[in-house]
């Protein structure tokens, strides 16, 4: 495991977020988070972490852990009776193999998948498919941080250059190379 995310609910006060940071530094990781207060949730990408980093932030805290980083999103169609189907096309049995789970959540959806299994375009496609049938629209709120190299290849097939790769991040070269500290 060199990462993996977490998922806290009710959002974390300032004294649990700070055990977790405490136990990843001690395992040589670092956290990034993402707070949800609309969704009661908050997300955090645990990078540079073993099993052994998980199972101490597992036992210390009630924060559910992800084995690998994972994507999830809230997805509010404009048609409230789009929302059934979303559900099933996400959650139900034929859903795409890396989605973990899918639940409503008010006028929306959250959806948790794991985007090495099931592509951003899979999901996305999926949920265009079920809302176009009402003619709706969509607004999304993205809830973890996501790794570099998932931005990477969400820009690189956004904008179809496939040239762009995590190696060619700037902030990413600088941080390796340790030119800012």
């Amino acid at each position: 495991m060199s990462g993996f995310t977490l998922r806290v609910q009710p959002i974390p006060d300032d004294a649990e977020r700070a055990t977790i940071e405490s136990i990843a530094a001690g395992h040589g990781a670092q956290v990034s988070w993402v707070h949800f207060p609309a969704c009661g949730r908050t997300y955090g990408l645990v990078e540079r972490a073993g099993d052994a980093c998980a199972a101490a932030i597992r036992e210390a805290t009630g924060a559910v852990i992800f084995e690998r980083p994972i994507i999830a999103l809230a997805v509010y169609p404009s048609v409230p009776e789009a929302l059934p189907l979303l559900l099933h096309a996400l959650g139900g049995p034929g859903r795409p193999d890396g989605v973990l789970a899918c639940e409503a959540h008010g006028a929306g959806v959250i959806v948790e998948w794991d985007m090495d299994r099931s592509a951003l375009e899979v999901v996305l496609g999926l949920v265009d498919i079920e809302i176009n049938r009402f003619h709706a629209r969509r607004v999304n709120a993205l809830l973890t941080p996501l790794p570099l190299r998932w931005w990477t290849a969400i820009a690189a097939s956004g904008l179809h250059a496939p040239e762009i790769t995590p190696d060619r991040v700037l902030e990413e070269a600088l941080e390796v190379h340790r030119v800012l500290d």
